[in-house]
């Protein structure tokens, strides 16, 4: 029982330094900044049950996906490794691979012209269920079953509902920099993530060959 406890928070605790919920909070912030108390509930509520629909979706239908592109978990792990592994560089040095930077500034222009409904949408994806995450949560489905996972995700998703709750009272008491601070040791934690999946999906391979 112990080990099936650990086993659910190690992976609730990978999908949420995936999900990043400290660039969540500034970017919800400002996209919530004119909005009522209900309404930026509502909008908390929204933005995890996109990241969720997408996130289950790919937990169910991931050894589908494996069967019909005839590819092993060790394969995908090494190329969803790679994928982690240029994410976590991307939060840990501030580099703009494939134009993620652009893409938020294109969703604070969205937010400018008056879209605020949007704003749990925008959250929920490209912002906290992009690839890593869609990857993350195949990976541990195939590796630890869907169930352990499901578990997994449904706690990752409520500590990121509350966060986005208390999100302005979270910047407040740590200010920018704080956050700032932790979100790159959240993207260092992820490129360890990274490697690791990496030389496991290496040996798997190497395994297999054998």
């Amino acid at each position: 029982m112990l080990e099936l406890l650990v086993a659910v928070i190690s992976a609730a605790f990978t999908l949420i330094i995936i999900l990043d919920p400290l660039l969540s909070v500034s970017m919800f912030i400002n996209l919530t900044r004119d909005l009522q108390k209900p309404e930026m509930i509502r909008q908390a509520f929204v933005a995890t049950g996109v990241a969720g629909v997408l996130m289950l979706t790919f937990l169910i239908f991931n050894n589908l996906l494996f069967d019909l592109l005839g590819i092993e978990l060790e394969s995908f792990k090494v190329a969803g490794g790679i994928i982690l592994f240029i994410l976590g560089l991307q939060i840990v040095l501030g580099l703009d691979i494939g134009g993620s930077s652009a893409g938020h500034k294109n969703l604070e222009s969205t937010d400018r012209i008056g879209k605020k409904s949007m704003a749990g949408v925008i959250i929920g994806t490209p912002v906290m269920c992009g690839p890593g995450t869609i990857t993350t949560v195949m990976i541990l489905g195939a590796q630890d079953g869907i169930l352990l996972t499901l578990v997994a995700v449904i706690l990752a998703l409520f500590c990121i509902w509350l966060i986005l709750i208390f999100s302005a009272q979270i910047k407040k008491l740590l200010g920018e920099t704080v956050l700032v601070i932790l979100s790159k040791i959240f993207g260092l934690l992820l490129t360890a993530i990274a490697v690791h999946t990496i030389w496991t999906g290496i040996l798997g391979l190497i395994a297999l060959s054998v």
